[in-house]
C-alpha cells in the first residue's frame, strides 16, 4: 500500500521500490520551500504524461525528474519508479496533479510525492486529512506538528500491529505555491520505528528540498 495525498474523501490509494550507494550522505541546509525546479518539472511533464486523465498515478521505469536518489535515516536509495496521477475531482486538470517516485536501496524504501494543487483550499484540506488519520485495529497513527527552519513540517507515524512493521510520513505545504511534499519511509521494523522520530523524519524531508 503506498499512501497518496488527495482532497477530500480518501488518504490512502492503492499504488503501484535499485542500488545503494557508498559513503556518507552530503549534509545540506534544509529548505523552507520546495524548489521551483522541481515545480516547473513536474508541471511541464504533467499534461502529456500517461497519468493525465487516468483514476490513479501511472508509473514507469523513468528516472524522477525531482531527483535522483532520497537520503533519509542516514542511507540512500536510488530511483525505481515514477510517473504522474490526478489531484482532485478533475483527472485530466492541467493546474492540479501529483508526481510520485518511488525509491529504493540497502536498507530504505521510499516515497517522494510533490501535488500541484488547484487552489489553497484544496492543500489546507489535505494537510487536515493528513493530520486526521485515525487509529483502526489493523494500523496506530501518531501525527505530530515540527518545525524545521522555522517552517511547520506534519508527520505522521504508522505501525501495523499484526505483521509488526511500521511507516513514517512528513509533508510539507508551501502556502505561496498551493504545493505539497511528501517524504514516506516504509518497511521499518519495531527498533528502526521507534528511533525515526518526528523531528528526523522532517528534518530528512526538507534536507531533501535542500538538494532541490
Amino acid at each position: 500500500m503506498t499512501r497518496v495525498l488527495v482532497p477530500a474523501t480518501v488518504v490512502c490509494l492503492p499504488a503501484l521500490l535499485p542500488a545503494a550507494c557508498s559513503g556518507a550522505p552530503e549534509e545540506v541546509e534544509p529548505a523552507t520551500a520546495v524548489p521551483a525546479g522541481w515545480l516547473e518539472d513536474a508541471a511541464e511533464g504533467w499534461p502529456g504524461s500517461a497519468g493525465h486523465g487516468s483514476s490513479a498515478p501511472v508509473l514507469s521505469g523513468d528516472d524522477c525528474v525531482l531527483a535522483d536518489e532520497v537520503v533519509a535515516r542516514g542511507a540512500t536509495a536510488r530511483t525505481d519508479l515514477s510517473g504522474w496521477g490526478p489531484y482532485g475531482d478533475d483527472a485530466a486538470a492541467d493546474d492540479a496533479f501529483r508526481y510520485v517516485c518511488e525509491f529504493r536501496g540497502d536498507g530504505l524504501s521510499a516515497q517522494l510525492q510533490l501535488v500541484q494543487a488547484g487552489s489553497a483550499g484544496d492543500a489546507r484540506t489535505t494537510v487536515d486529512l493528513f493530520l486526521d488519520q485515525r487509529t483502526t485495529s489493523d494500523q496506530e497513527n501518531t501525527s505530530s506538528t515540527v518545525q524545521v527552519a522555522g517552517v511547520d513540517v506534519h508527520v505522521n507515524h504508522r505501525w501495523y500491529p499484526g505483521p509488526g512493521y511500521g511507516e513514517a510520513t512528513a509533508l510539507f505545504h508551501d502556502e505561496g505555491a498551493d504545493a505539497l511534499v511528501q517524504l514516506e519511509v516504509t518497511s521499518l521494523d519495531e527498533a528502526a520505528f521507534d528511533a525515526y522520530t518526528p523531528q528526523r523524519v522532517a528534518d530528512d524531508l526538507m534536507e531533501q528540498l535542500g538538494r532541490g
